[in-house]
């Protein structure tokens, strides 16, 4: 810059003042003199702040000056949060290429715009923001794969604005995603500026929302109801897959429940699949379940079970359903093994059961009686639409299965099954009902003879499991349960069994994708900003990287300062030239 002060010195030693001679003749040259003056010198100031400006233009130019503005490629230091979605939906295939493959070449490119002063963070599928840079950025997008997770986009901005809360940089949270409706939840928004790839044009797909055995158990036949998930209007061809075997085939479409029927199954648990056409997501094609086959229970009625109960345990018996034998009795008294156990027909009698039930140790009393009129509700067949004028007030720590007005109707406690109400007609409208054989076969297989547990989550889910299990089978091992009975579903869809202490299996946990993953449509501009907040920027693909940084944006200035000391050189030539040419004309 010291290279600026030449000009001055040049134009200071060439103000000399000439000698002054005596010349009549001259004299007249003196008005024309004063006349050109002021002229002369606003043009030797002009040369001298034309060449004193291009050098100090040069200067600066190499010293490549950058300054804050939304334009070039330079930034400041900034901090960024990048979230990289590849749950479950970023596997669809759209024209040949998968929605995750788009997702990570917009991620890459905003990975290589960081700079070595940037602060980076990573966030996928499971929502968890990881310090890194910007080389281990670009190798774990190298092994991106879909996940059988599902990403609260919601939540996940909120992980980002509380990273960035703590940093001095300045920040922002970049989101890279199909923006799936379904992966929104409630709440504020994050607070965070943030950047989001304008979604894809929506893809129909359908998949499987769930699938249940009706019954639990299978003596020997069911059914399997299968709901289906996702958008689309076509009809799909359902498969329910046994041991390898399709053992029913149905069609189905979005939102109608569709059951497959299963003739027989020979007794022990099978792992089963339901299986649809493949379409543009594979990975929610294919849904996994358990089925349970056992021979019809062993039933046999007491002398406090009523007419009632004898007559329906015939029909069953002449159906298949039941046989006779001491599996499963049916009393108004407690028995040793599993019992059904209904209030007794003397009120007077209730103390002597409830004193036989704290001998055994089963936590369960028969309370005040109490008359009314209360609709049943439960998930047993035969249930619905049924009323009880008469019950028994039930206490103590039970497993309830049916509520009559909101109260526990039927329970289980142990080995025993007790209904608040006998089953007569003076007591509830069942007995007369069509539905009471059908009930009567749910409590004596589904409930009373096998106490099976049908459990199903998605994966890494936490899994509260039943009393009694001591460990869970799966394809890893066996895992035992400790503590709370609280444990984590294993990250692969698939089955894992329940096991009690005795090493008999007492049940099955499915593992399947969240059912939100199947519906690709995306979220409107409107709901996204009400997630991520106002002044969300929504940038179309290819655009995302140029706005990540856009905070903390600088211009580098050398080709412009380069420029303008070639046009001040240029002035200054004209200036000179014309100023010479004027001066010899003259």
């Amino acid at each position: 810059m010291a290279a600026a002060a030449v000009p001055a010195l040049l134009h200071l030693l060439q103000r000399r003042e000439p000698p002054t001679v005596e010349f009549p003749a001259a004299r007249y040259l003196v008005e024309a003199e004063r006349r050109h003056s002021r002229r002369l010198r606003l043009r030797h100031l002009l040369l001298l702040a034309l060449r004193t400006l291009a050098i100090v233009a040069i200067v600066l130019a190499a010293a490549r000056p950058v300054a804050p503005l939304p334009i070039g490629g330079a930034h400041a230091p900034s901090a960024l949060v990048l979230v990289v979605d590849n749950s479950l939906s970023s596997g669809v295939v759209v024209e040949g290429t998968r929605t995750l493959d788009a997702v990570v070449a917009e991620a890459r490119r905003v990975a290589r715009a960081a700079g070595a002063g940037d602060q980076l963070w990573l966030v996928t599928a499971d929502g968890m923001p990881r310090a890194t840079d910007r080389l281990t950025v670009l190798a774990a997008l190298d092994a991106l794969a879909p996940v059988p997770l599902r990403l609260d986009l919601t939540e996940a901005a909120r992980a980002g604005a509380a990273v960035l809360a703590g940093q001095p940089l300045p920040g922002r949270v970049v989101i890279l995603s199909d923006l799936q409706a379904t992966a929104f939840s409630s709440g504020p928004p994050s607070g965070a500026d943030v950047v989001v790839r304008t979604p894809p044009p929506p893809v129909p797909n359908l998949g499987i929302a769930s699938a249940r055995p009706e019954p639990a158990t299978f003596s020997p036949g069911g059914r399997v109801v299968v709901a289906m998930g996702g958008s689309g209007t076509r009809a799909v061809e359902v498969s329910l897959q046994v041991g390898g075997r399709v053992a029913a085939r149905e069609l189905a479409s979005a939102g109608a429940p569709v059951a497959l029927a299963v003739e027989a199954l020979t007794p022990g648990w099978h792992a089963a699949t339901i299986v649809l056409d493949p379409d543009e997501l594979r990975s929610d094609d294919v849904h996994h379940l358990a089925l349970r086959g056992a021979p019809p229970a062993a039933v046999s009625a007491g002398a406090g079970a009523g007419a009632f109960v004898g007559a329906a345990l015939e029909v069953l018996a002449d159906g298949g359903r039941v046989r006779s034998g001491r599996g499963v009795v049916i009393d108004d008294r407690p028995g040793a093994g599993t019992t059904v156990l209904l209030p007794p027909a003397d009120p007077a009698a209730v103390g002597a059961v409830n004193r036989a039930l704290a001998a055994r140790g089963v936590p369960l009393r028969f309370g005040a009686l109490e008359l009314g009129e209360w609709a049943l509700t439960g998930a047993l067949d035969g249930v619905a639409g049924a009323t009880v004028t008469r019950r028994h007030r039930l206490d103590g720590d039970l497993a309830v299965l049916a509520r009559a007005g909101g109260e526990p109707w039927l329970v289980r406690a142990g080995e025993t099954v007790a209904l608040a109400s006998r089953l007569e007609p003076g007591w509830t409208s069942l007995p007369t009902a069509a539905g009471f054989v059908p009930f009567l076969d749910a409590v004596v297989n589904r409930v009373a003879a096998a106490q099976v547990w049908h459990l199903s989550a998605t994966p890494g889910a936490a899994v509260l499991l039943p009393p009694g299990v001591v460990a869970l089978a799966g394809p890893d091992g066996r895992r035992p349960v400790v503590g709370d009975r609280r444990l984590e579903a294993p990250a692969a869809p698939g089955l894992a069994f329940l096991l009690d202490a005795r090493g008999d299996t007492v049940g099955a946990l499915a593992v399947n994708p969240d059912p939100r993953e199947s519906d690709l449509r995306p979220a409107s501009r409107d709901a996204v900003r009400a997630a991520f907040g106002p002044g969300t920027m929504m940038v179309p693909e290819g655009a995302v990287a140029s706005r990540a940084f856009a905070a903390a944006r600088r211009a580098e200035l050398t080709t412009a300062l380069l420029a303008a000391a070639i046009v001040l050189a240029a002035a200054e030539l004209a200036v000179a030239t014309l100023g010479g040419a004027r001066r010899t004309v003259g």
